[in-house]
Formats: C-alpha cells, structure tokens, sequence
C-alpha cells in the first residue's frame, strides 16, 4: 500500500449539538450572557426571565440587554461560529474560545439586536438544537439597518431555552449567580 496523507476534519454538525449539550448547568446562559457583556464594555447589563404564551403553550424567554460596544458583522458572524472568536489573543477578557454562546443553540430560536457605529444588524436563528439534531447547520438569517442616534449595545432574546425548563432559574440560584459576579466585577 502507498503512503497517504490524512487530514483531520470535523463533523460541524456533531460538534455543535456537542457543545450546545454540554453545557450541564442551564446557569451557564446567565454567566456567558454577563460574561460577553463585561468584555464589550457593558456597564449596563439587564436579564430578564419570562414565560409568555405562545400558540397555546408557555414558551421560556430570556432576554439580555448590554450597553456595550456592540457587533459589527464579523463579530455577529463569531458570535454564531465555533471555535472562532474575535476576542482570541487579548487575555485581558473573558472568553475567548469561540464555544460560550453555542449554549445558546439549545432552544427553539435565538435573536440578536446589536448596534455598533451607528449600523443596527438583526439576527434570527430559527430552531438550531432541531436543526442540528435533524442533521444540519442551522443558519441565521441578518437585516442590517442605518439608525442614527441610537445607542451602542446587544439585545438577545433566547426562546425556548433548554427545552423551556424555566424551574431551574429560581429566583435563589440566581441571586448567588448575581452575587458572585457581582464580587467578579468589582475586583
């Protein structure tokens, strides 16, 4: 048999779900969501939990609101992608791996609002952890707008998270969540 060359590649498919998965403590949306936040500046950060109705059934929201620096398309596009990040090699920030906000591909639709230098994209991902399990990458489909005067910052509504199962997001575990971060932020 003659030599050959072998070259690792990835099933991008499996890795999504993987990573989406992997996740085992549903309070890592929360601590990713503040964490992304911190290292575009925010000095405001809101999250909002809720479970409006929907077509008949209660379908969990979280809401993330920041004042920070917001996206441009290449951030957006690394927000969606694995294992790339326009925040690797600056160690002064959080994350940087590319693989914190896959979490958030394990619910039934993601949206992103985020300006940036005066530009608006708008993001919706529909039914990732579905898409994925069916096989596929999901994709996100971007409108970007002109809107002068309005503010820098990211919006993200995550629905359906985990399945909708909102009982782990008491009220106890994420004052301690609050709490340690809040400890975090001040050093």
């Amino acid at each position: 048999m003659e030599p050959y060359t072998i070259t690792p590649e990835v099933d991008a498919v499996r890795e999504f779900l993987e990573i989406a998965g992997d996740f085992t403590n549903p309070l890592e949306v929360v601590r990713e969501a503040i964490s992304n936040s911190i290292d575009a500046g925010a000095t405001e950060i809101s999250i909002d939990f809720s479970a409006p109705k929907e077509v008949g059934t209660y379908v969990l929201h979280i809401q993330v609101q920041d004042s920070g620096y917001g996206m441009d398309p290449k951030d957006l596009q690394s927000f969606f992608d694995l294992g790339r990040s326009a925040k690797r090699g600056r160690p002064e920030l959080i994350g940087e791996k590319g693989h914190g906000t896959k979490v958030y591909f394990n619910c039934a639709s993601i949206s992103v609002e985020t300006t940036k230098d005066g530009i608006t994209l708008s993001a919706e991902m529909q039914r990732p952890f579905a898409t994925l399990h069916d096989g596929r990458l999901p994709e996100a489909r971007v409108i970007s707008r002109n809107i002068s005067g309005k503010s820098a910052g990211t919006s993200i509504l995550i629905k359906g998270f985990n399945n909708n199962q909102g009982e782990l997001f008491t009220h106890d575990r994420l004052r301690r969540l609050h709490q340690m971060v809040h400890q975090i932020w001040v050093m």
